[in-house]
């Protein structure tokens, strides 16, 4: 088995667990937004038709520009950078619908959350199966980390929720700040604890 890169101060495993918290928190924000994001545009004016495609145009950002920030990552190896990015965009863009004053604001913030996924996903999915070889396996790895990602996205919604029949929309996207920068600081932390992680060694 190759040795721990010395400057990982975390195992494969605790790599991988600390990744999920990191899910954990991300998918609090952003799938306790998706729930709501339809009903949102409409109070701008939207038809179901310009939901439709927003909606639609959003997931299609998230899954086509994967073909272009996946194989960026691998030429770079910057795989932390790139994460991290689009932690950042998604986490930064469904506050700010709390703020959004026109339709085409918040338009771009739906998009721009999607566009974060695309950006991380390949990056994290590399330097988590970089880990899962030498901590549960690359299966059970997976399977541990998705259990907690989907534990973030159930509570999410329910508070999200909460917060609406409260206060409105607006207190309903801004209190997922609040995930967002726990989320941040955690991955800003993992990076500093783990900065080896991936196919090859990270650029500092």
């Amino acid at each position: 088995m190759k040795a721990m890169d010395p400057r990982n101060r975390l195992t494969p495993k605790q790599f991988a667990l600390a990744f999920g918290i990191v899910s954990i928190l991300a998918d609090f924000v952003y799938e306790g937004a998706r729930g709501i994001i339809g009903p949102y545009l409409a109070t701008f004016g939207a038809s179901a038709l310009m939901v439709g495609l927003i909606t639609g145009f959003g997931e299609a950002v998230a899954l086509i520009f994967r073909l272009v920030s996946g194989p960026l990552s691998d030429r770079s190896g910057r795989y932390w950078a790139l994460s991290i990015t689009g932690y950042a965009m998604t986490i930064i863009a469904v506050p700010f619908l709390a703020v959004a004053g026109l339709f085409w604001q918040a338009a771009g913030l739906t998009i721009a959350e999607r566009f974060g996924k695309a950006v991380r996903t390949p990056a994290r999915d590399t330097m988590l199966a970089a880990a899962s070889t030498a901590s549960f396996g690359r299966g059970l790895t997976f399977a541990v980390h998705e259990a907690l990602d989907q534990s973030g996205a159930f509570v999410g919604p329910l508070v999200v929720a909460g917060m609406i029949a409260l206060s409105g929309y607006r207190a309903g996207f801004a209190v997922l700040a609040i995930p967002g920068v726990l989320a941040l600081l955690t991955l800003a932390w993992l990076r500093r604890a783990a900065p080896c992680r991936g196919r090859r060694l990270m650029n500092p």
